[in-house]
């Protein structure tokens, strides 16, 4: 079942014209972003890389030094603070199910150093991916997994869905969960006249 609305930038990290990057991504991307912005609200659960928003109409995460990095959605999610040892292992099998095909994107970033020490996976099919940096065996500042499965997975308690982890500013450990598929919200490619 369909619940919601996504806007996802993933893959227009992937091989970019970075030339032209903020113009396109703009003109794309834009409006859906601001959409979303608008209609989460809620509370705010910030660190030195991302910014995370949480509402009764969805989530975003948003990555503070790169702004073109964004995903939200308006569909149903929950959220809990859990224990250092909880936060390891949903990483540990949001990464195993990365590393076994049944996600489609994986982003991990693990500090605000420059330049940034990320990890993100994508997954066009079946044996096609791209990968650019180096996973680490420590827990991330943040993470984001998009399930993609044949069956459920103990992480969502759903095939497919998003898991987000984020270290809090504050030295707690979020997880957000949103099981089930988005529908992918329009895009645009600009206006002519």
């Amino acid at each position: 079942m369909l619940t919601g609305f996504e806007v996802n930038t993933d893959i227009e990290f992937i091989d970019p014209d970075w030339e032209d990057f903020a113009e396109l991504h703009d003109r794309r991307y834009g409006l859906a972003i601001s959409y979303v912005k608008s209609v989460v609200k809620g509370n705010s659960f910030d660190n030195q890389v991302m910014n995370v928003r949480l509402g009764r109409e969805g989530f975003y995460v948003q990555a503070k030094n790169f702004p073109a990095s964004f995903y939200g959605d308006t569909g149903f999610s929950s959220h809990a603070f859990v224990s250092e040892a909880e936060a390891q292992a949903a990483v540990f099998d949001a990464v195993a199910l990365y590393r076994a095909g049944d996600a489609r994107s994986l982003t991990c970033v693990y500090s605000d150093s420059s330049p940034a020490d990320v990890f993100f996976g994508y997954r066009f099919s079946e044996g096609e991916r791209y990968e650019m940096g180096m996973m680490r065996s420590n827990l991330p500042l943040h993470l984001r997994v998009m399930v993609d499965a044949q069956e459920p997975s103990d992480l969502l308690n759903d095939a497919r869905g998003v898991l987000i982890y984020q270290r809090t500013g504050d030295g707690r450990h979020l997880l957000v969960r949103a099981p089930g598929r988005r529908h992918p919200f329009p895009l645009l490619d600009g206006f002519s006249a």
